[in-house]
């Protein structure tokens, strides 16, 4: 059987992943973290390009099998979606001084969309709201018709390079086939994009329409700027999302359609859930409409809030006291990024 590094070495002897000389980049500079790995900027020189370097975590210096598995399995589903606009790409790879490998990614020059979202929310029309949410779903289409799911969906996930968005990390993601049911992958991220059946449903197995519940969630936090219940205790957050069925309330100004498309996209239901290519579909209509037809279709009174307080069934002003009931899996809820804005 064939080791993991032993793969890694096969496909750079056979030129199928492109190698980078580490000693080649310079202005290393650290520019986020997270429990996978930490992310640095960096410039090649031979190139005259700005790259990002994933390295991985890891208070031994040295890279174990299980986060080398990792490595290969991000770095396999990179190569099969690296064509695409809005998929992050994937350039090569590189060993560090220390001998650890590292991932060479196309920089992202406006940081993730949440930061981007703070920056410049002021400046953005509908038209470029559309866009951002068609940039995300065309970047997801591509991965679902390669039987890969990204089960991570947030938007700290979702880069943006010159007003582009792009679709990262994908150390969670996996393709279909070889996804296990009651994995910690299943619940692993944050409360607020994450299928509501991971918790109600003790096995339950992530698939499209699960990514599809974050995607949801990616469209409304769009015509919002903030991130979705940034303002909610979150000792409650989850219990409440995943049985009371609390979901955001529409902002003000949005229009209809857009509003009915992503609260569809995260009804408690994953049946009733769209898939990729309707959702894609709905938003190439928006896309292509004018902002005088997006205007008409604006709410801009009440009557917009009171489908989503039907849903949710509960005041969203305030959370409810309770009781977590026994059938509520609380397993590995301490592993969750959730307290994590």
């Amino acid at each position: 059987m064939t080791s993991v590094r032993e793969w890694i070495e096969k496909k750079l002897e056979d030129e199928d992943i492109e190698y980078f000389e580490y000693n080649k980049f310079g202005s290393i500079a650290e520019i986020g973290r997270g429990a996978s790995g930490k992310v640095y900027r960096a410039y090649l020189a031979s190139e005259g390009l700005e790259v990002a370097l994933k390295s991985f975590v890891n208070e031994n210096l040295k890279i174990d099998e299980n986060t080398l598995n990792e490595f290969v399995n991000e770095l396999k589903l990179l190569r099969k979606v690296r064509y695409h606009d809005n998929i992050n790409r994937f350039l090569g790879i590189a060993k560090d001084s220390i001998g650890n490998y590292v991932m060479v990614l196309a920089y992202a020059n406006e940081g993730n969309l949440r930061e981007y979202l703070e920056n410049n929310f002021a400046l953005l029309e509908w038209k470029d709201k559309i866009q951002m949410a068609l940039d995300i779903t065309r970047g997801l289409k591509c991965l679902h018709s390669k039987e890969i799911i990204h089960r991570d969906l947030h938007s700290k996930n979702i880069l943006v390079n010159n007003g582009k968005l792009l679709i990262a990390d994908l150390g969670l993601s996996k393709r279909l086939t070889e996804i296990s049911t009651n994995s910690a992958a299943n619940k692993m991220g944050i409360y607020e994009y994450i299928d509501p059946q991971c918790y109600k449903i003790a096995k339950f197995k992530k698939d499209k329409k699960s990514d599809i519940y974050s995607l949801g969630v990616l469209l409304w936090e769009i015509t919002s700027k903030h991130p979705p219940f940034h303002d909610y205790p979150r000792e409650t957050l989850c219990f409440h999302i995943s049985f009371r069925n609390l979901r955001e309330k529409p902002i003000e100004g949005t229009p209809m359609k857009y509003i009915q498309l992503y609260q569809k996209c995260w009804d408690d239901d994953p049946k009733i859930r769209p898939d990729i290519e309707e959702v894609h579909e709905i938003l190439s209509q928006l896309s292509q409409s004018s902002e005088e037809f997006l205007d008409l279709q604006f709410n801009t009174d009440d009557k917009q809030e009171e489908p989503q307080k039907s849903i949710s069934g509960i005041n969203n002003s305030k959370l409810l006291e309770f009781v977590i009931p026994d059938y509520f899996d609380t397993t590995n809820l301490g592993k969750l990024d959730c307290l994590k804005n």
